[in-house]
């Protein structure tokens, strides 16, 4: 089969390598389309997660069809439509017991430390997958996973309906939290320097989109921070109204160090809340992308064919981007 393997430090290479067998217990499924993001630019650059090797097959955020079954597998056939959660882990250890699926002690992940999506092909426990319906375009089904990604801060933040939001960021995080922003009847601002993207927000429903944060007035009872850039790390902070919420969603890199005053938080009675993946949100996900794909699926602005990688990377640093998907057995 045909893979994007990641060779040696960013260096890449569309290669032909053995087609994986589904060992007991696995689904194998054909790649119908995958996302990159943000982590996977962070495995490539050495960031993320510190010190994984090579070669390894990128891509966690995919849906395609069942194309073989192991032993012992029940529930599922050839020709099933599919996406799964990315992350294998125990289901046994403290964390795995208290849903936190993403902080297992032996976590593992597709396209991160397993051979992932990049590829025409790939394989995971049949545990992790959920059927698509035949109404659900494999487009929304790869998007299961970043919906399930502000599914879980979301989560985790406890956050409140009918609230005031700022999210500094306009990219694919930052309009999936508006999407699910605007459910809870959110007024949204959004901060983002590229005029397309500003214009995308409005389209999805923001009550105001600004290009920098010295165009606010006033602060907000959430900060959803969803760039990783570390001086907008640092600025955000700022916005925080008292007993208000600052949601860390941006992956900023590793030796990013920003100054925040305790005695504020305690005064104010702030809340800082981290999110890190999806822990168990993902089929909370599943149910709920019929009712948001019409958005979400408008955010997938470029789609390229395996052979077209170099391309698709170029496209994401383009600001009219937003999601890139390639697309294994397509030609482009």
């Amino acid at each position: 089969m045909r893979a994007v393997v990641l060779v040696e430090g960013e260096r890449h290479e569309l290669q032909e390598v053995p087609t994986l067998e589904p060992a007991p217990g696995e689904l194998r499924i054909r790649v119908e389309a995958a996302g990159i993001c943000g982590t996977d630019l962070s495995i490539m650059h050495g960031h993320f997660p510190p010190g994984r090797g090579r070669p390894l097959i990128l891509g966690h955020e995919f849906a395609g069809t069942v194309d073989a079954v192991g032993d012992g597998v029940d529930g599922f056939a050839p020709g099933d439509r599919v996406a799964a959660d990315p992350n294998v882990y125990c289901g046994e250890c403290e964390w795995c017991r208290r849903g936190a699926y993403n902080l297992c002690e032996q976590w593992a992940a597709v396209g991160i430390t397993l051979p992932g999506a990049l590829a025409e092909y790939l394989c995971l426990p049949a545990r992790l997958a959920v059927r698509l319906p035949e109404t659900l375009s494999m487009t929304a089904g790869a998007l299961i996973e970043p919906l399930s990604c502000a599914i879980h801060a979301f989560q985790y933040a406890d956050v409140a309906r009918d609230a005031s939001t700022v999210i500094f960021g306009g990219g694919m995080m930052g309009l999936t939290c508006l999407a699910l922003a605007n459910q809870l009847g959110h007024q949204v601002t959004v901060v983002e320097i590229h005029e397309a993207r500003r214009r995308k927000a409005l389209d999805m429903g923001a009550a105001r989109v600004v290009e920098s944060a010295a165009e606010l007035h006033q602060p907000f009872d959430y900060v959803m921070e969803a760039t990783g850039v570390p001086a907008v790390v640092q600025e955000a902070f700022s916005w925080i109204r008292t007993r208000g919420t600052y949601l860390q969603l941006g992956l900023p890199p590793a030796d990013t160090e920003i100054t925040i005053r305790p005695l504020d938080i305690n005064n104010r009675e702030l809340r800082i809340v981290g999110s890190f993946s999806l822990a168990d949100a993902y089929p909370a996900s599943a149910d709920m992308i019929g009712s948001v794909a019409p958005a979400l699926e408008q955010l997938v602005t470029h789609r390229f064919g395996l052979d077209q990688f170099d391309e698709a990377l170029a496209a994401m640093a383009r600001p009219d981007a937003l999601k890139v998907h390639l697309e294994p057995h397509t030609h482009h």
